[in-house]
């Protein structure tokens, strides 16, 4: 069975990024207004998305295993960097 990766990528990424910003809270460019703090998140999600699409990685087919392994090692990334 194939399936896209579109799906599979994007959890991947917000699993990603979300470990990263919880790991590396010095991150954050604008420490004092929430609303930059949030517009930097959205955008550092938004970008590698915009760019998969862009490329057109997102409509390749793989196996249905493989977007499952992308779905939770993203999840994994997220839950590691927090414990850590």
């Amino acid at each position: 069975m194939k399936w896209k990766l579109r799906i599979p990528m994007m959890l991947f990424i917000l699993g990603l990024v979300s470990g990263i910003y919880q790991y590396f809270p010095n991150l954050m460019i604008f420490k004092e207004y929430y609303l930059l703090n949030s517009i930097q998140y959205l955008a550092s999600i938004g970008v590698p998305i915009y760019f998969l699409e862009k490329t057109e990685m997102n409509e390749k087919k793989v196996n249905l295993l493989i977007g499952i392994a992308l779905i939770f090692s993203g999840l994994l990334i997220d839950s590691l960097l927090v414990i850590s």
